[in-house]
């Protein structure tokens, strides 16, 4: 069996109106999947832009192709998973009358073709007048979730930029500047409600010491606390940028082992082309292993297009502190190419040199001392002002960051 679908990305007309472009066609036939592009959107030339950095790109005017149940990891990004995933499934059995378990899970085709149009990025799988209502559906189960809700959710393996592990939602929130497209992260069910506070937390901190972060805030939505995070795929006036995750651009399908050779950051600068990525992502690095995040998959790192086979480096995002930290954390994306994979002060000295563009390992240990020290003497007011209107306690994150002076 064969199936078809049409992509569009979202684009400004000449009136600067958000439109969707036809950029092709996207197909799964029974071994492998199948992408070609638009002949019209090639005729764009210039303006025609590439899919990623890895493998769809504009070299060749046949199909491209894919071997495998699995779609081109540009698609993985943009398909349905995690809380939004289970939370749309659950409702179309129900319309359909049937109990949830009575229906096979969707694989990739259904989690491309159910996704709502306005998604991760600018691209979308489907026409929009097919798609299902799903925007709706989430604003509608985002309000009545509870703490009993959340913990009856099912947790699916990370496997796009906007899904992951953790529940979260895209929605709009009035701020001074109009309607502004947020992000809604909710921790899980068998974490510690407080864990949004720390990685808000996390993530102020790195604002402070001059990282890209966007807008963030924890907020109350019913009897749960969130993470809001203002949108960096997405502007005030409802333009979409066309982002990738890392894992994308390294050309990595979900579940990748850790180990995978190619899973690692020196590989990642090596794509980058915008002046001080490098250095933007050395730093993360290091706030990474001062706060004892080792959930750095690269599904938590984006790319964002900015124009023909130019990408730069995406604002910040998914810095989760690790409250059962011991000792030095090991990643999930290698530190160096050789592998290296722990936060040590010699592996960090080397990524500086690899990664940032270092000359000497005293620059390397001028950034590396600067963020442990920034962390460790501020993290308590900035956890207390996140904190005020959840109940939390920054006294329980002692240990995580300030590891060994509690």
């Amino acid at each position: 069996m064969t199936r078809r679908a049409p992509v569009y990305r979202w684009t400004l007309d000449g009136e600067g109106k958000k439109t969707p472009q036809l950029v092709g066609e996207l197909a799964q036939l029974e071994t492998r999947w199948e992408f070609s592009y638009d002949k019209h959107y090639l005729a764009l030339d210039e303006a025609a832009w590439e899919l990623d950095p890895a493998v769809i790109r504009l070299k060749q005017r046949g199909a491209f192709t894919r071997v495998g149940t699995m779609p081109f990891p540009v698609f993985c990004d943009v398909a349905l998973s995690g809380w939004s995933l289970v939370t749309l499934q659950k409702h179309r059995a129900a319309l359909l009358g049937r109990e949830t378990g009575d229906d096979e899970p969707w694989g990739w085709w259904e989690r491309l073709l159910y996704a709502p149009a306005d998604g991760f990025g600018a691209l979308f799988v489907g026409k929009i007048e097919d798609k299902p209502k799903a925007e709706r559906v989430l604003a509608e189960a985002l309000a009545s979730m509870t703490d009993e809700s959340l913990k009856e959710t099912l947790a699916d393996s990370s496997s796009g930029a906007m899904g992951g592990e953790r529940p979260k939602i895209a929605a709009f929130t009035k701020q001074q500047a109009g309607q502004v497209p947020v992000l809604l992260k909710f921790a899980l069910p068998n974490e510690r409600a407080d864990n949004v506070v720390a990685e808000a937390s996390a993530l102020t901190l790195a604002a402070e010491l001059g990282m890209r972060v966007p807008a963030h805030r924890v907020v109350r939505i019913g009897q749960v606390g969130a993470l809001q995070i203002d949108r960096f795929d997405r502007d005030v006036a409802g333009h979409a940028f066309h982002c990738v995750s890392a894992a994308t651009a390294l050309n990595l399908a979900p579940n990748t082992d850790p180990d995978e050779p190619k899973r690692n950051y020196v590989t990642l600068r090596s794509i980058l082309r915008e002046p001080n990525d490098g250095r933007e992502l050395f730093k993360r690095i290091v706030l990474n292993a001062a706060v004892g995040n080792n959930d750095d998959h690269p599904w938590n790192t984006s790319l964002r297009q900015i124009g023909l086979r130019a990408w730069e480096l995406s604002p910040l995002y998914d810095v989760q502190p690790f409250f059962a930290r011991q000792g030095t954390p090991t990643f999930r994306t290698a530190i160096l190419k050789n592998g290296a994979r722990t936060g040590t002060h010699e592996n960090l000295i080397a990524a500086g040199k690899q990664i940032a563009g270092f000359k000497t390992n005293e620059e390397s240990a001028r950034v590396i001392n600067e963020v442990f020290e920034h962390v460790r003497t501020r993290w308590r007011p900035v956890f207390e002002e996140h904190a005020k209107d959840v109940g939390a306690k920054g006294e329980d994150w002692v240990s995580v960051f300030e590891p060994g002076a509690a």
